[in-house]
């Protein structure tokens, strides 16, 4: 059965307020509300409830049945900031990913409103829902959340959404980036054809409008196209390929695949997430399937990382990498027989490097665990 996810106001409070009283009655010690205070709330209080200005709220929906909500408010006193809250997933539905779904939409969101970063606030001792929340992108933070009764303040959590900002800007910016980038295939493409065979089934990350994709499949190659984008995805549909989309860090790859390509990809992964995304796309290939990705060049250090407007006139987030840095990377993550080299063609503005390595072949695929398993 599929899960839905629906954003409701102040007039859907009818359908808010049994969600709600059921989370309270779940969980109460995860919420700062009492069922006490809520059961024989009138209207007018669940109605302001939902007319919190510039917040998100969402029920997870499946088949009729509301099975999790969660609720994202911007801080009144800071525009780059918000907080999650009301987070609840019934007892049935856990265990699915929903609560990732969940964080996931209300970020999306909330970064078109021009939030750059998420908090929560968690109980001290649930090391639970504090491991789960680290999955899907938040660190614990030094900032004192609200005092407990008992003397103890709740634990403050943060998830920086520079990831989420890039893939609005590549949202916003798909026709002006499809027309500012030339239609030449890459040279990872060769690279990728002398490391598998002809018929190899290769996921493609970050398709964009397809370009390299189209020479693969021209090559002899299957290709599973996936992007980031629905701006993307919907393109290549319309064009008549299968597309989806794809959050490198949290969503299933599926597989086994021969090869994993991601041309000029992984230089939006922060650095902090790059092993979790290095080691997933090894698990998404049999044992000797190929990596092959490009990045941009760097110190490898991180002191160069940051945002750039460049070519988009939209801000996006660059991870920068030196040939011994990207390797230890790679290396880290499982991969052998890796290779860094520079591929700055001539002229250009910006350095590259490309990386292809292999899965071991003793690396045998009944280690993995499934995706959905990385996710709370």
């Amino acid at each position: 059965m599929t899960i839905e996810l629906h954003r409701v106001t102040a007039e859907d409070w009818a359908v808010w307020r049994p969600v709600r009283l059921a989370a309270l009655t779940d969980a109460p010690q995860a919420f700062g509300s009492r069922l006490e205070d809520w059961q024989d709330a009138p209207e007018h209080r669940w109605r302001t409830r939902l007319s919190l200005p510039g917040a998100v709220d969402l029920l997870a929906v499946e088949e009729g049945d509301t099975v999790g909500m969660a609720s994202g408010v911007p801080d009144p006193d800071d525009p780059a900031l918000a907080e999650l809250i009301s987070m609840w997933v019934a007892p049935r539905a856990r265990g699915r990913g929903l609560v990732a779904r969940l964080v996931d939409e209300v970020a999306r969101v909330l970064v078109a409103q021009g939030t750059e970063h998420l908090e929560l606030s968690v109980m001290p001792d649930n090391d639970r829902a504090r491991r789960a929340y680290e999955r899907i992108g938040f660190s614990a933070t030094d900032t004192p959340g609200d005092r407990l009764p008992d003397g103890r303040t709740e634990t403050v959590m943060r998830r920086d959404l520079s990831a989420e900002r890039t893939l609005l800007a590549y949202e916003r910016g798909a026709d002006r980036w499809t027309e500012r980038t030339d239609d030449h295939r890459a040279g990872l493409v060769d690279d990728l054809l002398g490391l598998v065979p002809g018929g190899a089934h290769v996921l493609e990350l970050g398709s964009g409008p397809g370009r390299d994709a189209d020479a693969l499949e021209a090559a002899g190659l299957r290709v599973d196209r996936t992007d980031g984008t629905t701006a993307y995805v919907d393109r290549l549909r319309a064009a008549g390929h299968e597309a989806r989309v794809l959050d490198v860090r949290r969503d299933g790859w599926g597989g086994p695949y021969d090869a994993v390509v991601a041309n000029a990809v992984l230089l939006h992964v922060a650095r902090s997430d790059t092993p979790a995304v290095l080691e997933r796309a090894r698990r998404a290939v049999r044992p000797g399937g190929v990596l092959a990705a490009t990045v941009k060049r760097g110190d490898g250090d991180g002191q160069g990382d940051g945002w750039s407007d460049r070519k988009l006139d939209d801000p996006r987030w660059f991870t920068y990498w030196d040939e011994d840095a990207l390797a230890a990377a790679v290396t880290t993550a499982g991969w052998h027989d890796v290779r860094v080299r520079e591929t700055t063609r001539p002229g250009a503005e910006e350095r590259w490097l490309t990386v292809t390595a292999r899965r071991p072949e003793e690396d045998q695929p009944d280690e993995d665990r499934p995706d959905e398993e990385d996710r709370p």
